[in-house]
């Protein structure tokens, strides 16, 4: 099964480590294993280099027996040592260049020098607050109030041609995408939806995931609180 496949079957939970917050990494893998989650991605908005991003996949896939893909903030967070990698282009960004520019670099790297990297193309859309991806990428971020403009970004990226649409609210938000946006977007787009930022209890995640999206992301709850795991795995789980 490809990884494109595999992320369209059902709705799944991937747990997110970023190599510039978690110095025990292979211990939040190991515990994420352990509660049952569906794949892990590994990446983060700063301070990561390419040797950091390969040690780390490496030491992931050691241990794993589901997909390690690849969550980059730049187009130095890339190495075949992975199964595939989310193509991001930050939909609402006020920078063109990171909606195209880093993009058309990134290209060149992947088909040059990481071919076997199964490519994933994300429209990436930033709600709420964003968090750092939304201060890096220069972004003007989907108040969560309004779903109908998140679903207009949605269908813009399914005409353009998009593989999925990633939901955004940020690592550590105060909140995560309300349902009824998620609701929206999910109308809109039929592709692959991956949602992520601010879910940090089996509520939570159990609402999102009664929405159907095909992957719920939890990267904060990891790192500080990882009996929560078991919790949200579990709700999501269960919403099936």
């Amino acid at each position: 099964m490809s990884l494109r496949e595999y992320l369209r079957d059902g709705v799944k939970h991937f747990t997110l480590i970023d190599p510039d917050k978690s110095v025990d990494y292979l211990k939040i893998a190991r515990h994420a294993l352990e509660a049952g989650t569906d794949g892990i991605l590994v990446g983060g908005s700063l301070g990561i280099r390419e040797r950091d991003i390969e040690r780390v996949v490496k030491d992931v896939k050691s241990i794993s027996h589901v997909p390690v893909v690849l969550f980059p903030g730049s187009v130095t967070q890339l190495t075949d040592a992975a199964d595939g990698v989310l193509f991001l282009s930050v939909l609402n960004s006020l920078d063109p260049y990171f909606i195209v520019g880093a993009q058309v670099q990134g290209a060149v790297l992947i088909a040059k020098h990481f071919p076997k990297l199964e490519v994933i193309s994300t429209a990436y859309l930033i709600i709420g607050e964003g968090g750092a991806a939304g201060f890096v990428s220069m972004s003007k971020p989907i108040p969560y109030t309004r779903p109908d403009i998140a679903a207009a970004y949605a269908l813009a990226a399914r005409y353009i041609g998009f593989d999925a649409v990633y939901l955004e609210a940020g690592s550590g938000a105060a909140q995560h995408a309300p349902p009824e946006l998620v609701r929206a977007v999910r109308v809109a787009f039929p592709r692959i939806l991956i949602v992520g930022g601010g879910i940090k209890s089996g509520t939570a995640a159990g609402a999102i995931a009664r929405e159907k999206p095909n992957v719920i992301i939890t990267g904060t709850v990891a790192e500080e609180k990882l009996e929560k795991l078991s919790e949200i795995i579990k709700a999501i789980k269960s919403s099936l």
